[in-house]
């Protein structure tokens, strides 16, 4: 494909007949599988694995996108293997349990796949970042010919938006994701650096599973939303652009993606974009919902938001009925922010970053995000 083309098809349901001809339909419009892969290539599918969870709540990529993706890579190599590396520690034990529970297992064991369980690290080098020279990458994921994305399109409690781009966060060995998140806490620096991390990947193909997606307060705790999208392409940055009119936002609203606008990686409007397939305008989604927290900054000068962001950001608060002491957002806080009192988490806002890696990795539910005074003033002034 050319740069800025995308391939857009309507799937209204995760009916594995539907969804296999709707796969095909979409990379047949990019040319086909063997565009993307050649004969005994061997292929890594970066899936969304962001926590164990059932696939219906759209959390996660739909294990039968996953499947019909494998389906069409099978069709030129039977090199294929299907990974991600969730935020926190990584063993095989852990890796099985996420692949289990999000379908992804069986998927392998129907169609012949490998799972990766590779824990080894490998240093790529980034010459044009911007954030960062050089990037760890899960050995697997560098070590094969053909880099392969499947993102879940949802919403991001940090970013706004989790899409094509931020999918390839995944790439980043589970424990260095917090180390980045504390590095570069502020949201456009890390959105600069999700952008370098993306180039760093050097993905071949994407596909973006928005059968059903995420609204609201995601990326795991908003609300699913029937969307019936699936979207491909060699651009990640032109993916994303077309969701973001798809949803009905300001593409600037998706952090990555404004960053990527502005460093001439993509073009700032979808009408510059060639959309071979659906017409967009037919597949349109009204009343998508970005996450709360930003609603505030939406309307406040940026020089305000700099200057008082910590009083106008939503505020995690583990709630002592949910809570079970398994010190998970303990281990994943970036600024290390999180300690247990008497087997219940407690945060010190003085250290918090407000990342949301707590909220947004808490298998529990237990992380609430709670409004501080002035935010509640200001929405209620907002009407």
């Amino acid at each position: 494909m050319e740069k800025n083309e995308t391939a857009l098809v309507r799937c209204e349901s995760y009916e594995r007949e539907e969804v296999e001809e709707r796969v095909a339909r979409a990379f047949e419009l990019a040319g086909g599988p063997d565009s993307v892969v050649h004969d005994g290539e061997s292929v890594y599918v970066k899936v969304n694995a962001l926590v164990p969870t059932a696939p219906e709540k759209a959390v996660t990529t739909h294990p039968e996108v996953l499947r019909a993706v494998v389906g069409q890579l099978q069709r030129v190599t039977d090199r294929v293997t299907i990974g991600d590396s969730p935020g926190g520690p990584s063993t095989r034990a852990i890796l099985k349990r996420f692949y289990d529970r999000t379908g992804f297992s069986a998927v392998a064991a129907e169609t012949g796949a490998e799972l990766d369980f590779d824990t080894t690290v490998t240093r790529v080098g980034l010459p044009e970042g911007k954030m960062l020279k050089s990037f760890p990458i899960c050995g697997a994921a560098a070590a094969a010919d053909r880099l392969v994305s499947v993102s879940k399109f949802k919403t991001h409690m940090f970013m706004n938006i989790s899409g094509a781009v931020k999918n390839l966060f995944g790439v980043v060995p589970g424990m260095n994701k917090f180390t980045y998140h504390s590095r570069f806490s502020r949201d456009l620096d890390f959105a600069d650096f999700l952008v370098d991390a993306a180039l760093a990947a050097r993905p071949d193909f994407h596909v973006v599973d928005a059968v059903a997606g995420m609204d609201g307060d995601g990326p795991r705790v908003g609300d699913p939303v029937e969307m019936g999208i699936i979207a491909a392409g060699t651009d990640p940055f032109a993916l994303d652009l077309l969701m973001m009119k798809l949803i009905g936002h300001d593409p600037r609203s998706n952090r990555p993606l404004a960053a990527a606008i502005d460093r001439g990686l993509c073009p700032s409007s979808a009408d510059e974009l060639d959309v071979l397939g659906e017409d967009p305008a037919g597949l349109a989604v009204e009343g998508f919902r970005l996450p709360a927290k930003k609603d505030v900054g939406q309307r406040v000068p940026g020089f305000l938001m700099d200057r008082f962001g910590s009083m106008l950001s939503l505020r995690p608060k583990p709630s002592r009925e949910r809570c079970t002491g398994c010190r998970k957002c303990a281990e994943v806080c970036p600024g290390n922010a999180i300690s247990m009192e008497a087997g219940i988490a407690v945060v010190d806002m003085a250290g918090c970053i407000r990342c949301y890696c707590c909220h947004e990795l808490c298998e529990h539910d237990a992380i609430d995000l709670e409004r501080p005074l002035l935010m509640r003033l200001i929405r209620i002034d907002s009407g």
